[in-house]
């Protein structure tokens, strides 16, 4: 049996106003970056912050965070009774 470990193709971004949308991934690295779209228009950037576990980035003169987008495992193959 095989574990397959992907992650959801959207997260959503908070901002220091309080203010959350959704967001498609571009790029993902786990525990290093993100990069993300909003309305397929604005491209975001966002770096790992290790002391809060959070991805952090800025956009007019906003903080957006995010934990990420979700885990998505799935198990493969055959499995024996």
């Amino acid at each position: 049996m095989t574990i397959r470990v992907r992650h959801e193709e959207t997260c959503n971004l908070k901002s220091d106003n309080g203010t959350v949308v959704e967001a498609e991934v571009l790029e993902f690295k786990p525990q290093a970056f993100l990069a993300v779209t909003v309305n397929r228009k604005v491209k975001v950037t966002l770096q790992y912050n290790a002391r809060h576990d959070l991805y952090v980035g800025n956009m007019a003169g906003l903080e957006l965070t995010t934990t990420g987008p979700k885990e998505l495992i799935t198990y493969e193959g055959r499995r024996r009774r």
